[in-house]
């Protein structure tokens, strides 16, 4: 996560960042906890239309109770090789709630129309 956020700050044609961020072709970033609230299927419809083969797909989610994965982790399930699939489980405070945050950067290696 760090990394896509020390990016270079131009964003050149082609690059994806669903929040808007600074972000450079070789990334397709979805964002971080909490700011992708956005539902899943929106940001599923995103990297179809706006990543592309061979960006790292970035972005971090929240851990939904009981420690099942975050969105962002099937969603890295459903484009890039489950074998190339980074997540690191990390902690934030929320407004005094401390939360459990998935991580996650792969290779898009998929597009499913």
């Amino acid at each position: 996560m760090v990394a896509a956020m020390v990016i270079c700050a131009i964003q050149p044609a082609g690059a994806a960042s669903l929040l808007g961020g600074p972000t450079d072709n070789s990334v397709c970033d979805l964002g971080t906890a909490p700011q992708n609230s956005r539902k899943i299927y929106q940001a599923s419809d995103f990297i179809r239309s706006q990543c592309k083969k061979g960006q790292v797909l970035v972005g971090s989610g929240i851990v939904p109770a009981g420690g099942s994965d975050a969105d962002v982790v099937r969603l890295a399930r459903s484009f890039c090789r489950v074998a190339d699939i980074q997540i690191r489980r990390t902690q934030a405070d929320m407004g005094g709630l401390i939360m459990e945050i998935d991580e996650v950067r792969c290779t898009i290696g998929k597009l499913p129309k």
